[in-house]
């Protein structure tokens, strides 16, 4: 497989992962509607929320398991548990089993997004990791720029049941696909399954201070973005009034974050990974600082176009700072590349669904709790960064 196919099913397999929650957004209305709530209800942010704890804490299973089977057989358990929860949301009978379904979508949504951080670890490290990574995001984009389009096309064909089961065929699709890649962990890496190996593999992880470091900054990173997911579409409606627009200008503010993903790969070349990191965080609490200060002036309803502009430049600074976070903290991990990978997923995923849920469950009318997330979490990860880069270093020095 040449490089530039496999950053493409590299991209692939990690939106596979966005495309579970943003196929969905369009449909939100019609669910809400079929089971009995409110216009406004948030009940449905659940539907997001199971979903990403369940991407959180699969990968703590399928991590030490690609590191004693190989990346593709744990590719394929995770893309069979996928298709499975797609399904099941699909035909789902009551609110209920729809909630347990998207768990379970989650909990096969974590192999692909652990195993393409695994295995680009396996093949690239240092800047040209943070590179591949910065291109595997800027393709990986195209799944929030389709996704609520591709919702919405499904909308006009039939009932928000066939939106879930377009999602069926994407996971048949990438197990075709993902024949073509040849297993990229080395026989002699491959560790014992054993509870002594594994718990190590994890005490290894959580003990670099460097990799603990750059996994928080990734997990407070996520927090403030998964709020955005969880609830722009509600904002969208609620406070602007402006539903009919909402796929339209989701997929138009990710096509701005796949041109900066892309960016930054070029800079990271010419700049090297800690230099871009660095200067995405000061842009990145500046923007933060201005959409808070936005929303806290206006009460709460910011100008519409003004809040868009404001969380467009933070999500593409998020595109930046996600892959050098991930290259920063995988560095020392080369051997334990699968665990690594799920740990560092799982804490961020998992801890960062939760800060989400909180940043959401205020959001009702206003934009505010969304704005102060991206302020906050953004403060927290810079000061993560701060203390992992000087353990980086003393490593280093020592």
């Amino acid at each position: 497989m040449g490089e530039r196919e496999f950053i493409a099913l590299m991209a692939a397999l990690t939106a596979s992962t966005a495309l579970g929650i943003d196929v969905m957004l369009p449909a939100l209305g019609e669910i809400r509607a079929a089971f009995g709530l409110a216009a406004d209800s948030t009940t449905l942010s659940w539907t997001v929320t199971l979903y990403l704890l369940g991407l959180g804490c699969a990968q703590l299973i399928f991590g030490p398991l690609a590191d004693r089977f190989g990346r593709k057989p744990a590719l394929y358990g995770g893309l069979a548990l996928y298709a499975l929860g797609a399904a099941g949301a699909a035909l789902a009978p009551s609110l209920e089993f729809l909630l347990v379904s998207r768990f379970l979508w989650g909990i096969g949504a974590a192999s692909p997004r652990a195993m393409a951080l695994a295995i680009t670890r396996d093949i690239y490290v240092g800047d040209r990791m943070a590179r591949a990574l910065s291109l595997i995001m800027a393709v990986f984009l195209i799944a929030p720029v389709l996704g609520p389009g591709i919702g919405e096309l499904l909308l006009l064909s039939g009932s928000w049941r066939w939106v879930f089961g377009f999602s069926v065929l994407t996971a048949a699709a990438l197990t075709l696909w993902v024949f073509r890649l040849g297993e990229t962990l080395d026989p002699h890496n491959r560790l014992p399954l054993d509870w002594r190996r594994v718990t190590g593999a994890f005490r290894a992880v959580v003990s670099n201070r460097a990799t603990l470091g750059y996994g928080l900054a990734l997990t407070f990173a996520l927090g403030a973005f998964l709020a955005y997911l969880a609830s722009s579409e509600l904002l969208f409606e609620a406070v602007y009034d402006r539903a009919g627009q909402f796929a339209l200008l989701f997929g138009a503010g990710a096509a701005v974050m796949a041109l900066a993903a892309l960016a930054s790969a070029r800079t990271i070349r010419r700049l090297g990974t800690a230099t871009v990191l660095g200067g995405a965080l000061v842009a990145y609490l500046l923007s933060g600082a201005g959409a808070a200060a936005a929303s806290l002036v206006t009460g709460g309803s910011p100008p519409f176009w003004l809040w868009w502009v404001l969380l467009t430049i933070l999500n593409s600074l998020h595109v930046v700072i996600v892959p050098a976070v991930n290259t920063l903290a995988m560095a020392p991990m080369g051997e334990i590349a699968g665990t690594a990978a799920a740990v560092i997923g799982a804490v961020s995923m998992g801890v960062g669904a939760l800060l989400a849920s909180i940043t959401s469950r205020f959001g009702e009318g206003t934009v505010t709790p969304l704005s102060l997330g991206y302020l906050g979490y953004g403060a927290l990860a810079g000061v993560c960064v701060l203390w992992a880069t000087r353990a980086a270093a003393a490593q280093r020095a020592g």
